[in-house]
């Protein structure tokens, strides 16, 4: 869900800069609804400009008094040279309402500095993130889509190990092959079988290795398919090649994405 919220300019730029992490709000029937992984637009009061955050944590106080005495004062929007005290929320809130709801202090990051581990460590699947909110973490993988289906997806690898690095990935979340309906692993296996062919020939690479380390706590169920060329050596130190930056190669991208529909995969 994505939530929108107004900010005075002083917390949105401290937001927009990484040094405020925490929001607070009263814990009213709007704000309950707000979960994990949510994205909140926080406007600018004054210009009007707009910031995405992702809610990677939510905790409920009793009263700002307790939140005051769990985050440190930077971290909800504070300078290190002003005082924090829970009666500042007086300001917005009135004294009953804080009583009738409790105070909620939301852990947000802007889209512009959020990583993969962030997302983990809260809880959330980052590829089902990425495409969930328009590929705002990985960005646009048209100049890489090999193939999509309702259970599939292929494309180039963004950071590639190789030439051809390619990424064979569940559309619906499995956390690795073990998780994964035994249906949907044979489709998947299927599938990489007939295009480890393409590669090879489209890449003239002497051969295409497969390996899957889908070990994490927020995993998502993918393989890999890294060519190995004639005057690379042999073994599993191809796994572990220094990573580069994805090229698009139009002509290659065009031949391999006409075999994987001449191939019916």
């Amino acid at each position: 869900m994505v939530y929108d919220m107004k900010l005075w300019p002083d917390s949105f730029e401290a937001i927009q800069a990484g040094t405020k992490t925490v929001e607070m709000r009263l814990n009213d029937e709007k704000r309950k609804k707000i979960q994990i992984g949510d994205i909140l637009q926080f406007m600018n009061t004054l210009t009007q400009e707009v910031i995405c955050c992702v809610v990677l944590d939510k905790r409920v106080f009793p009263s700002f008094k307790e939140l005051y005495e769990v985050y440190d004062k930077i971290s909800i929007g504070y300078k290190e040279s002003e005082e924090a005290k829970p009666e500042d929320m007086y300001a917005y809130y009135p004294k009953e309402d804080i009583e009738t709801y409790g105070a909620l202090a939301i852990q947000v990051c802007s889209l512009s500095l959020l990583t993969p581990k962030l997302l983990v460590d809260s809880g959330i699947c980052p590829t089902c993130f990425d495409r969930k909110y328009g590929n705002c973490l990985y960005g646009d993988i048209t100049d890489k889509l090999i193939y999509q289906d309702e259970k599939i997806v292929c494309f180039f690898a963004g950071n590639p190990r190789t030439t051809g690095h390619t990424i064979i990935s569940s559309v619906v979340h499995y956390k690795d092959m073990l998780t994964a309906p035994k249906d949907l692993v044979i489709d998947i296996y299927s599938f990489a079988h007939r295009l480890m062919q393409g590669i090879q020939k489209i890449f003239q690479c002497e051969s295409v290795y497969l390996c899957t380390m889908c070990d994490g706590p927020m995993n998502h169920f993918h393989i890999q398919l890294i060519p190995r060329y004639k005057d690379e050596m042999r073994g599993s130190r191809n796994f572990v090649k220094e990573r580069g930056t994805y090229v698009l190669d139009k002509e290659k991208l065009s031949l391999l994405q006409a075999y994987a529909i001449e191939e019916n995969l």
